[in-house]
């Protein structure tokens, strides 16, 4: 799980605007998650990600992308 979990510490370091792809790859590694400390970590990392939708938002047009 780490090896995923680095990924998207890796995702979230790109100079680059996000993208929908990143956002569904989140959302994949999320629905894996099985100990507390996985979990907390990517809180930590799903919160970098909630600063950037705006990135993801301005590519779709809208936010109709967001998973509840």
């Amino acid at each position: 799980m780490i090896k995923e979990l680095r990924k998207l510490q890796e995702i979230l370091a790109l100079k680059k605007d996000l993208t929908i792809d990143d956002y569904k790859e989140f959302k994949k590694v999320e629905k894996l998650l099985k100990t507390d400390d996985d979990k907390e970590f990517f809180g930590w990392l799903f919160e970098g990600l909630y600063q950037r939708l705006p990135e993801i938002a301005a590519q779709e047009g809208n936010y109709n992308f967001l998973e509840e």
